[in-house]
């Protein structure tokens, strides 16, 4: 019906509410504040400081990308850069319009040589341009969270035998600190996460506070449960080394399930390989050539062959980043 309002449900639950205004005898209602729209504001508040001008409409639309990426901040942190967020979302998308840019003018030059006409070369380039661009700053934000997730998986490869070599050095009687830092070597990027912990309490820190501050910021889900564990034991006095062993046995048992899940979903990829990889590709030549000596619908020749031997290779390639994706990263 005309003159009533649409209002659109939102799953996020509101962080609060504009204030309520008056406009000669009207009352303007105060409308829900949502973390998102909270998080643009906070952005632009930022750099409205360093730079003491006007937001523009560019500087909103980088703001609302950065507000959309909320692990991006601790992802930056993590990799050492020391830009802001809004700062590295500003340089990410003007390196994307370059690089889109030369892609779509080396594209119609060559549609251009080819005897391309300049509608179909332009339209062309402009379409791969906009598709290229999308594809670069996606991937360029993504790249920092993309990343820490890359450093928590090679925790993950080895964290398990050095959460067994730390349970055998506790049994044997060595202090947590010590078999900290047997650990704290020779495990890959696990040992680096152990050597953090054995660093600051060198510095001086408790070690509950170091275990407590080291886990927080780690990338690795085992390892912040090990971490917990043990943190929680020595705050309560208990025993640690059966509260670690619980962790390992329960780690153990997580990833002889995933493995199981893994062999399962192989199964099924191996079948799917075999008919879109191999047998349809075979039959279907042979199948089409059989065809085309009886019903000259079209003919099978070498630009023919060689176009359904780049679709096989692209379908090679889909299964093989397919199966690499699934494959589980860690070692038992």
């Amino acid at each position: 019906m005309f003159g009533k309002k649409k209002y659109v449900q939102n799953n996020t639950q509101p962080i609060g509410f504009t204030k309520q205004k008056r406009f000669l005898f009207f009352k303007i209602r105060s409308k829900p504040i949502y973390p998102e729209q909270n998080r643009v504001s906070e952005i632009l508040q930022q750099q409205e400081g360093k730079e003491g001008k006007k937001i523009s409409k560019f500087q909103l639309y980088i703001a609302s990308i950065a507000a959309k990426h909320k692990g991006l901040e601790l992802a930056l942190r993590d990799q050492g850069i020391k830009e802001s967020v809004y700062d590295f979302i500003k340089k990410m998308l003007i390196n994307s319009i370059i690089i889109s840019s030369i892609l779509s003018v080396a594209i119609f030059v060559m549609l251009m040589h080819y005897y391309f006409s300049i509608a179909e070369s332009l339209i062309f380039a402009l379409v791969l341009g906009i598709a290229s661009f999308q594809v670069f700053f996606n991937k360029f934000v993504q790249y920092p969270i993309d990343r820490s997730k890359n450093v928590g998986k090679e925790i993950e490869r080895d964290i398990l035998f050095a959460a067994r070599d730390l349970v055998i050095s506790m049994r044997s009687g060595m202090p947590l600190f010590n078999a900290l830092t047997t650990v704290s070597t020779g495990y890959g990027a696990a040992s680096k996460e152990f050597a953090k912990i054995v660093e600051l309490v060198q510095l001086g820190m408790p070690i509950e506070q170091a275990i407590d501050e080291v886990s927080s910021k780690s990338q690795s889900k085992t390892f912040k449960s090990l971490m917990l564990q043990a943190s929680v034991s020595i705050k309560a006095g208990a025993d640690i080394v059966g509260a670690l062993q619980g962790v390992v046995d329960e780690v153990m048992q997580e990833r002889v399930i995933e493995l199981r899940r893994y062999g399962q979903r192989l199964n099924a990829l191996a079948m799917f390989y075999m008919l879109f990889g191999v047998i349809f590709p075979s039959m279907g030549i042979a199948v089409a050539a059989i065809l085309t000596t009886f019903i000259s619908i079209f003919t099978v020749d070498e630009s023919t062959l060689i176009f359904a031997l780049v679709g096989i290779l692209f379908l090679q390639l889909i299964f093989l980043n397919i199966m690499r994706s699934s494959r589980p990263t860690f070692a038992m």
